[in-house]
């Protein structure tokens, strides 16, 4: 299995492309994971922005190898303009032609960060604009949904005491690029990982439950 990731920070924290692709393989899947990332990147500058991201997709879909291509959009981007967000979603779905593509659903921010009070939200109802955007897109654009965000929500149910996020209130912690890992892992093989050695945060077992609980 040949896995693209494209997005911005949320993906690259904790180089979370390479903690699924160790997860994958110490199940015994086969898989090779690339990731074209840049921080605070939107996904449809990945299509007018002449520079060395845009050069490198260009480059890895020149054979259209792609068994999976996970597109993560811009933090709060779906949220706020949905049509921008689909837009470049779509248009990179048709650059790429991977066999399947999979929109990266993340998280509200962390209750306290100052984008929640200046856009008038909650952790959860950012959390849950964006769950209804990423699903809106999808159906839009004939891709399935990993439901990330909504995974970090039941996390922090389950276990309040494991901390998903860096200290900006906004980035994942390395639990919580776990917690993405994991997401993405039921999402492309439809069951949850045996082998989970090589997550090394405490709480597994919470993020195991959301994950089997919320990903279809």
């Amino acid at each position: 299995m040949k896995i693209l990731f494209i997005g911005n920070s949320y993906t690259y924290f904790n180089d979370m492309p390479r903690l699924l692709e160790q997860l994958m393989r110490d199940n015994g899947i086969d898989v090779t994971v690339d990731s074209v990332t840049k921080g605070g990147r939107k996904l449809f500058e990945n299509l007018q922005a002449n520079d060395e991201n845009s050069e490198k997709i260009t480059e890895l879909c020149q054979n259209n190898l792609y068994d999976i291509l996970f597109l993560q959009e811009q933090s709060y981007l779906p949220a706020v303009n949905y049509e921008v967000f689909e837009d470049g979603a779509r248009r990179l779905k048709e650059k790429v032609l991977a066999k399947q593509t999979v929109l990266y659903a993340t998280w509200g921010r962390k209750e306290g960060c100052p984008l929640l009070s200046e856009k008038g939200w909650t952790n959860a109802t950012m959390t849950a604009a964006l769950k209804d955007a990423y699903h809106r897109a999808g159906e839009a654009i004939n891709a399935r949904v990993s439901d990330v965000g909504l995974c970090f929500a039941r996390v922090r149910q389950l276990d309040p005491m494991l901390e998903l996020y860096h200290p900006d209130m906004s980035h994942p912690s390395y639990s919580g690029s776990c917690v993405a890992a994991v997401c993405h892992y039921k999402m492309l093989t439809g069951a949850l990982p045996q082998n989970t050695a090589c997550l090394k945060t405490e709480g597994i077992d919470s993020i195991l439950r959301a994950a089997d609980e919320i990903i279809g």
